[in-house]
């Protein structure tokens, strides 16, 4: 019989933005007791990925078109909305993490930084690429929209939904699929609005989004409460199946002692 296991809370690494707070206050916000690690190249705190069990890759910056090997974009992107330091911390973030192999929740530039990892690309800016509109924000207000839900990818099973409405504040997305990447979600054609693993439970957690739950105004939305909870009881399920496992090794090195 397996002797139950507790966590005392869950450590949480979350990349820093301008609003970091938001992020940081709906995991503060979750039923679970959690313990938040910032991590930023302001800090130099790359090594903090040891301490966390899980990691949220948060909103922000575009990311520099020379990851997706397009330095000619440069010309067509606002610099300052470029943060070359901390595309090159978040690069070895999800390293790191997968490494690791934490599980990983990506929000908008989270979802796009890690399909550029695994060799994707971006739609540098939708209304200029594609003539739609209504993503971005308008007078600094986030916009909302449909989208729809794969059936039985993670964010199908996590949500209960096939579509589903969002707010949105962003004017890049997903071109081309990174390697072994799945689009969950949809806007209109071709804005890609969630990403999973190809095989997802084959591998650790990841779930990428493109909309921001952590201030989503309807907090019991399925596409704002049941992602972060889907992320910590994945965290959870795996942290106390370790703890068991490592107990039982305990016991079972004890009973050889003797």
């Amino acid at each position: 019989m397996k002797t139950p296991v507790t966590m005392n809370s869950i450590r949480i690494g979350i990349t820093d933005c301008a609003r970091y707070a938001n992020y940081e206050r709906w995991f503060l916000d979750a039923p679970a007791k959690v313990d938040i690690i910032r991590l930023s190249y302001h800090l130099n705190n790359v090594d903090d990925i040891e301490q966390c069990q899980g990691i949220v890759l948060s909103g922000g910056e575009d990311v520099d078109p020379r990851r997706y090997k397009r330095p000619e974009l440069l010309g067509r992107l606002e610099l300052t909305d470029i943060d070359e330091k901390r595309d090159e911390f978040e690069w070895e973030v999800i390293g790191r993490a997968l490494k690791l192999k934490l599980p990983i929740l990506g929000i908008c530039r989270g979802l796009q930084l890690f399909n550029v990892y695994h060799g994707g690309t971006l739609i540098f800016d939708i209304p200029s690429v594609t003539n739609i509109n209504g993503h971005a924000k308008i007078q600094g207000m986030d916009q909302r929209h449909e989208i729809s839900v794969g059936e039985k990818t993670l964010l199908n099973e996590i949500t209960g939904c096939v579509k589903g409405a969002v707010n949105s504040s962003h004017h890049q997305c997903v071109e081309n699929l990174g390697t072994n990447l799945l689009v969950a979600a949809r806007a209109e054609e071709p804005i890609v609005e969630a990403l999973q693993w190809q095989n997802a439970h084959e591998n650790p957690f990841f779930l990428g989004v493109q909309w921001h739950p952590e201030r989503m105004v309807d907090q019991n939305s399925p596409f704002s409460y049941n992602i972060r909870q889907a992320f910590l009881d994945y965290i959870i399920e795996h942290q106390e199946q370790t703890l068991t496992e490592n107990e039982e090794n305990m016991v079972t090195t004890e009973i050889s002692k003797d």
